[in-house]
C-alpha cells in the first residue's frame, strides 16, 4: 500500500484549513443574511400591524363622531346625555347634551379603549387657522405669536396669497410661476391648499423653522373646509391671532376660563380676556365643526401618524373622508403626552352598549 509523502500531507493541511475558513465565511454570510431577513420581516410586520391599527381606529373615530353629540365643551360620551324627546328643530336646538364624561377636542391626549398601545389626540379643525381663507392681518399676528423671524413675515404672507390666488400678478414680496421655475420648484397651484404640508412647497415657508416646529408639535393651521372660529378648542397661538387685544402671554386667562365654562358668546370672551371684542359676531362659532385633526401615537414604538378626518353627513354613500395622512418625522417627535386621567376614548362596543341603554330618543 502506497504511503502519502511529506509533500502531499503538507498540501492537504492548508487546503483543509482553507476549506474550513471558506465554510465558516459562508456560514457567517448566511447567518447575517438570515438575521437581516428576520429583522426586515419584523419591520414589515410592525408596519402592517400599525397600518391595520390605523385603519381600525380611523373607522372607530368616524363611528364615534357620528354617534355621540357635540356641545361647546367637546364630544359628550357619557351616559347622562339628555337627548331631545322629539326630532323637531326647536327641541334639538334647546336640548342639553351635557354628559358626565367628556372628550375634549383641543388636542389633549387620551388613552384608546379599544387599543391601549395607542394614545390619541383630537383637535377640532374649527379651532385652527385656515390657510385657505386667512388674510395678511391674521398671518402677521400668527407669525408674531410663534416668534417667526420678523424679516420673513412679508415674504411668507405674500407668497402664500400669491400661491392660492388665480392671477399671475406678484405681490411686493410674493412669487408667481416664473419665480418658481427660476428656482427649479413646482409652480403654484393657484388654488386652495390640500393640506398644511403643501405650504412647504411655497417659496420662503421652509425657512420658518419656528412655525413648523410648533405645527408638528401641535396643529396650528389647517386646510379644513369649515367656516367660523371656535375659541373653545383653539390653542394659545390661535387665540392670540384671532382675538383683538390679546397677546400670547394673556391667553392663559382664556384657557383657565374655558376650562371651567366653555365660551358661548363673544361677550364672555371679552370678559375673560379683559378686552373689547371687535370681530363680527358671526366670525365666532362655539360648537366643534365636522373636520378633525387627529394624532395617533404608538406608545411602544413612538411612531406618530397625523391625519385629517372630515364628516360628510349629507353624503349617504361616503359619510366621511380622510383628507390627508402624514407621519411626523423623528426629529419633531416630542415626549409622550400625559394622558387625561380617568377618561379614555370609547370603543365601538362601549358606544353600542350605551346606545342600547337609552330609551330610543334621537341622538345627534
Amino acid at each position: 500500500m502506497r504511503t502519502r509523502s511529506r509533500d502531499e500531507c503538507g498540501f492537504i493541511l492548508p487546503m483543509t484549513l482553507w476549506v474550513i475558513a471558506i465554510i465558516g465565511l459562508i456560514a457567517a454570510v448566511i447567518s447575517e443574511w438570515v438575521s437581516q431577513g428576520v429583522e426586515n420581516a419584523l419591520t414589515v410586520k410592525s408596519q402592517a400591524e400599525t397600518e391595520l391599527s390605523f385603519a381600525n381606529i380611523r373607522n372607530e373615530l368616524a363611528f364615534a363622531f357620528a354617534r355621540y353629540p357635540y356641545s361647546p365643551r367637546g364630544l359628550e360620551v357619557g351616559e347622562r346625555v339628555q337627548a331631545p324627546t322629539t326630532a323637531t328643530l326647536s327641541d334639538i336646538l334647546n336640548a342639553d347634551f351635557t354628559s358626565d364624561l367628556l372628550i375634549h377636542l383641543d388636542g389633549r391626549a387620551f388613552a384608546l379603549e379599544s387599543n391601549p398601545d395607542f394614545i390619541i389626540k383630537i383637535q377640532d379643525g374649527r379651532g385652527l387657522i385656515n390657510l385657505n381663507i386667512v388674510n395678511n392681518e391674521y398671518l402677521g399676528r400668527l407669525f408674531t405669536a410663534l416668534d417667526v423671524d420678523e424679516d420673513l413675515h412679508d415674504l411668507l404672507t405674500d407668497t402664500l396669497l400669491d400661491y392660492r390666488d388665480e392671477d399671475d400678478l406678484s405681490r411686493l414680496s410674493g412669487a408667481e410661476a416664473r419665480d418658481y421655475e427660476r428656482l427649479g420648484m413646482y409652480p403654484p397651484s393657484n388654488y386652495q391648499l390640500l393640506s398644511p404640508w403643501e405650504a412647504q412647497r411655497i417659496i420662503g415657508w421652509t425657512q420658518a423653522d419656528a412655525f413648523w416646529r410648533r405645527q408638528y408639535d401641535h396643529p396650528i393651521v389647517t386646510t379644513c373646509r369649515s367656516s367660523g372660529f371656535n375659541p373653545n378648542t383653539a390653542p394659545p397661538e390661535v387665540l392670540a391671532t384671532y382675538i383683538d387685544g390679546v397677546t400670547i402671554d394673556q391667553t392663559q386667562a382664556l384657557l383657565d376660563f374655558r376650562e371651567e365654562m366653555p365660551f358661548r358668546n363673544a361677550r364672555s370672551i371679552g370678559d375673560a380676556a379683559g378686552a373689547i371684542i371687535r370681530n363680527q359676531p358671526f366670525f365666532f362659532s362655539f360648537q366643534p365643526g365636522r373636520c378633525f385633526i387627529i394624532d395617533l401615537i404608538n406608545k411602544s414604538t413612538r411612531d406618530q401618524i397625523r391625519f385629517s378626518l372630515t364628516l360628510l353627513p349629507r353624503n349617504p354613500s361616503q359619510p366621511w373622508q380622510i383628507d390627508y395622512v402624514v407621519r411626523v418625522p423623528d426629529r419633531y417627535r416630542q415626549q409622550l403626552a400625559t394622558v387625561s386621567p380617568g377618561v379614555s376614548f370609547p370603543s365601538p362596543e362601549t358606544i353600542s352598549r350605551r346606545a342600547g341603554e337609552t330609551d330610543g330618543t334621537p341622538r345627534l
